[in-house]
């Protein structure tokens, strides 16, 4: 069975120490920090393949033709990219294909059956490229557009700061070659739910994400933090040093505090603005039953009950999404983070090529949609669709 930390026979120790040091660079904090559990990787070597069995080296260089991990390193350790394109592959046979395939990473018999299939048809996968991608790529342009014309009091504090994650609109960047695009919307009704709509923008392919991007509770004396409207970086790290999230990229994403009962008014930007790396885009539970309450501090928040996918499909993850986060955690639980988890895969797998271990988030109001009625529309249904679905 190859899972999280497999490692080829012939795999050097030297090797394992030098991709550890790269996790450890990309994510910016020492793996030994990170929290015991089934997301710390911890190295071990496999026996020799078997006669008709795929090592760790042939299930990359499988996921590499079939196009689903492009910018795969064939190294023989089953790192964390390397468990994104598994879980990739997993779940595209799952939800598209419409097959018996649980996507929780650890390959064996059953989805090397599925890999072989792949290979001997030579099969890729098939998500419908829309001019969605290219109306969301188009509004967010006439978004920028119309903020650096007329920025609004926020998006002035914003150009002024000296240093932060937060890019002044003129610097807000959503070339599609770049980095992956992920786009949340602020409305303007307050409710506390998972009931947000999040869309992910990569090759061509557009991806919606059931999720709240407002705060939740707070014990802090300075107010509630609501991140700031505009373009934020992200990179991969940990969130509470416990699984793999998007995280600011240096100083911190800027945001505003308020002490109006998490609402966000123009007297609360009386108080400034302050750079806070601990606004994450993390994991939040699955469904509707919960609030968001303690899921978020400030952090936008993605559920893992279901998600929208390239060809418009909705897909139910809640056959094993995990609720809690020690049934994410305990491997012997047999849950995932579910649609989270689809989010996380599609940028560090089939992004894998695309440099810079980067992803651009935008954080729109309800009224910018308003130079967009198609989107506005549709990103409307995808939102009654989650949320019916997600219960």
């Amino acid at each position: 069975m190859i899972e999280l930390g497999s490692c080829d026979p012939d795999v050097t120790d030297a090797a394992c120490a030098a991709y550890v040091k790269e996790v450890e660079q990309i994510t910016r904090l020492p793996l030994n920090q990170v929290q015991p559990g089934a997301d710390r990787i911890v190295t071990q070597r496999l026996p020799a393949a078997g006669p008709g069995l795929m090592s760790v080296s042939d299930v990359q260089r499988a996921l590499k033709a079939i196009g689903l991990f492009p910018g795969a390193a064939v190294d023989g350790i089953c790192g964390y990219r390397t468990l994104s394109a598994i879980r990739l592959f997993q779940e595209y046979v799952r939800s598209v294909e419409k097959l018996d395939c649980v996507p929780d990473g650890r390959f064996g018999p059953a989805s090397q059956q599925h890999l072989q299939r792949w290979l001997d048809k030579g099969l890729r996968p098939e998500w419908a490229r829309t001019t969605e991608y290219a109306d969301w790529l188009s509004l967010l342009e006439q978004v920028k557009a119309r903020y650096q014309a007329s920025p609004n009091r926020m998006l002035q504090m914003v150009n002024a700061h000296a240093a932060s994650d937060t890019r002044a609109v003129a610097q807000w960047d959503f070339s599609p070659n770049g980095s992956p695009q992920l786009v949340g919307v602020r409305r303007t009704e307050f409710s506390g739910k998972f009931d947000d709509v999040f869309v992910l923008l990569l090759k061509g392919l557009v991806f919606k994400f059931q999720g709240s991007t407002e705060p939740g509770a707070s014990d802090s004396p300075l107010g509630t933090p609501f991140l700031v409207q505009g373009q934020h970086d992200y990179h991969f790290g940990w969130h509470k040093k416990t699984y793999l999230a998007l995280r600011p990229m240096g100083k911190g994403v800027l945001v505003v505090r308020s002490k109006n009962d998490k609402r966000l008014d123009d007297a609360d930007l009386a108080g400034g603005l302050e750079a806070e790396p601990s606004i994450n885009v993390h994991w939040g539970g699955m469904g509707m039953a919960r609030d968001v309450n303690s899921w978020s501090e400030g952090c936008q928040v993605i559920n893992g009950a279901v998600y929208i996918n390239a060809n418009n499909d909705l897909i139910d993850c809640s056959a094993f999404s995990a609720v809690t986060p020690s049934q994410a955690t305990d491997r012997a639980a047999g849950k995932t983070r579910g649609a989270y988890n689809v989010l996380l895969d599609l940028v560090t797998a089939l992004a894998s090529d695309v440099p810079g271990n980067s992803v651009r988030y935008t954080l729109l109001t309800e009224p910018d949609l308003e130079l967009a009625a198609g989107l506005k529309q549709g990103l409307a249904q995808a939102r009654d669709r989650v949320v019916r679905a997600a219960g």
